[in-house]
């Protein structure tokens, strides 16, 4: 068993204060732990079951969630506003800027936006669909209007 090699005597009796320190077995032990840890933590996720408790009686009644898909889509023309009820809203863009990009009615979507977010206060999820043609700070600020309505979950996807 090694733990560390014997002192060596000094002269005139004294200890000398130089000793060698045997760290193989602590990293052997080591290794043995890390090894242990990683099987484990395999085991612990697989015995992971769902369990339902099983009761007597009817089972309570679920209420169904009414799930709304909501698609802004950004174009060349503005915002079309688009809902799985069916609801489709156009906003149009404001014009063209001076340097030749469109000029979005960023104030009129959040309207709308805040309006949507007001009839269905659950809704958290809203796709935003751009043309190819949409400047980036365009889509960046779309994005900003959505998470500013309370729409925080916002999908990007291509309109084409």
């Amino acid at each position: 068993m090694g733990g560390g090699a014997l002192p060596e005597s000094g002269k005139k009796g004294k200890r000398s204060l130089d000793t060698t320190v045997n760290v193989v077995p602590a990293i052997d032990l080591l290794s043995c732990c890390i090894s242990f840890l990683l099987f484990t933590a395999v085991w612990t996720q697989i015995s992971r079951l769902q369990a339902t408790p099983m009761g007597n009686g009817d089972p309570a009644p679920t209420e169904q969630v009414k799930s709304l898909t909501v698609t802004l889509t950004v174009g060349e023309r503005g915002f079309v506003l688009a809902t799985s009820a069916g609801a489709q809203i156009e906003i149009p863009a404001l014009g063209r800027a001076p340097d030749g990009g469109v000029q979005y009615d960023l104030k009129g979507l959040g309207e709308r936006l805040k309006k949507l977010k007001a009839d269905f206060p659950d809704q958290a999820a809203i796709t935003v669909a751009a043309d190819d043609a949409v400047v980036y700070a365009d889509l960046v600020h779309t994005i900003d209007a959505c998470v500013g309505a309370g729409l925080s979950n916002v999908s990007v996807m291509g309109a084409g």
